[in-house]
């Protein structure tokens, strides 16, 4: 945490299944709870976590969202478990220019209720955390790095519920269509996690997500500080 406060305010996630009992700044993205049991399947905290699995951008459910995440490995794993970086920069460069032309000056509704819908048993819960003052928001789907000056994708599949101006179907189609773009090969990289690594990535430029693996079974504990941001995005 003193690390993450040399580049700004830390957030609090809404989740409480996840947040760290010690401090609310510490997001515990981990199968395994504080007392060092596996969480069972059928628990809250393993259901939302389960869904990392999904590419997303962290808080992109806020009006304001994070401007950079710190994710300290503290049990890793040697079976999957890896965290995949998309480069959103590249992958805004190497599209089409006549994609570009259709895509700049587009919306997308993020909403955080988007993330319960796509979990079954999550979707059946009451407890779910301090989300009712999470409302609709609008990000650009092209936006403007505020120190870089460049150009990248705004994605976030797993709060993206449709495009400003789009039927839901023609919307959902176009961003699967960018989304499978921006997470080829070329533009991901792939974290091979060691005990007690420390990753911190710009949120502002890409997106993530956690390999698969038999989190029924295998411990992983991550501890993650995320950071407040400072700007709306800035469309393109």
């Amino acid at each position: 945490m003193a690390f993450g406060r040399n580049f700004g305010a830390l957030e609090e996630h809404p989740s409480h299944a996840h947040r760290s009992s010690r401090n609310k700044e510490i997001y515990r993205v981990s199968n395994v709870d504080e007392t060092g049991q596996i969480i069972p399947s059928k628990e809250t905290a393993w259901q939302y976590i389960n869904l990392s699995w999904l590419w997303h951008t962290d808080s992109s459910f806020r009006e304001v969202p994070s401007k950079g995440s710190i994710l300290h490995g503290i049990q890793t794993t040697h079976e999957g478990g890896n965290t995949r970086y998309a480069n959103m920069y590249a992958a805004y460069e190497g599209l089409a220019e006549a994609t570009k032309q259709r895509i700049d000056g587009l919306w997308v509704i993020h909403h955080h209720d988007f993330i319960i819908k796509q979990s079954a048993e999550l979707s059946a819960k009451q407890d779910k955390g301090d989300f009712d003052a999470l409302l609709p928001v609008r990000h650009p789907l092209v936006q403007v790095h505020p120190v870089t000056g460049q150009r990248s994708l705004f994605l976030s599949p797993h709060t993206m519920v449709g495009i400003e101006s789009m039927s839901e179907e023609a919307g959902r189609a176009l961003l699967d269509e960018l989304i499978a773009h921006a997470t080829q090969s070329d533009y991901v990289y792939t974290h091979v996690w060691s005990d007690d690594d420390i990753l911190m990535w710009d949120n502002r430029c890409t997106m993530h997500s956690v390999e698969p693996f038999d989190n029924e079974n295998i411990p992983r504990i991550m501890h993650r500080v995320t950071l407040v941001g400072e700007n709306h995005p800035i469309p393109g």
